[in-house]
């Protein structure tokens, strides 16, 4: 049989007790963490979608050119949805959400997620996912990939 020893330095101790200080303390992580999403949320807005959102529709298009609006940036005409867009954290969570100000959240919410919209609910509205987050509390990939980062990043910052 083969045995191994390990001995516990005080520079080895150090470090431990250096990283159970900072996984102990998890608020400063969610910081971190929302600011991840609010990130990949500004990002989704400036690619317009990733995965590409559904382009306005041709009624949409021909309507909007009528009233002299630009049909440029899906989602950015009066920037009042993007700059609702909050995140909030704790000890134990990081959230993101919007629809907060002088955005409603039924505004917000049909953007995200899709409907049926206008008067008499007969417009159909193409789900533009802005938050980085689907139907089901998945992140997308960018977002899932940039949490990764995040949480490796500090947890290598305790380890020195």
């Amino acid at each position: 049989m083969t045995a191994s020893t390990i001995l516990i330095t005080d520079e080895l101790q150090r470090v431990l007790n250096q990283a159970a200080r900072q996984t102990s303390d998890t608020a400063p992580l969610m910081r971190l963490i929302s600011s991840q999403l609010l990130s990949q949320t500004q990002q989704n807005f400036r690619a317009q979608g990733r995965p590409k959102w559904q382009a306005l529709s041709d009624v949409t298009v021909a309507n909007y050119e009528k009233l002299g609006i630009s049909t440029a940036g899906l989602l950015r005409r009066s920037n009042s949805l993007y700059n609702s867009v909050q995140t909030f954290s704790d000890a134990v969570s990081a959230t993101i959400s919007a629809g907060g100000g002088n955005q409603s959240s039924a505004y917000a919410a049909i953007h995200q997620w899709g409907g049926m919209a206008g008067k008499n609910r007969k417009v159909k509205i193409h789900a533009r996912p802005y938050l980085p987050i689907d139907a089901d509390g998945n992140l997308q990939g960018e977002a899932a990939d940039g949490v990764h980062q995040v949480l490796m990043r500090y947890l290598q910052r305790g380890f020195r």
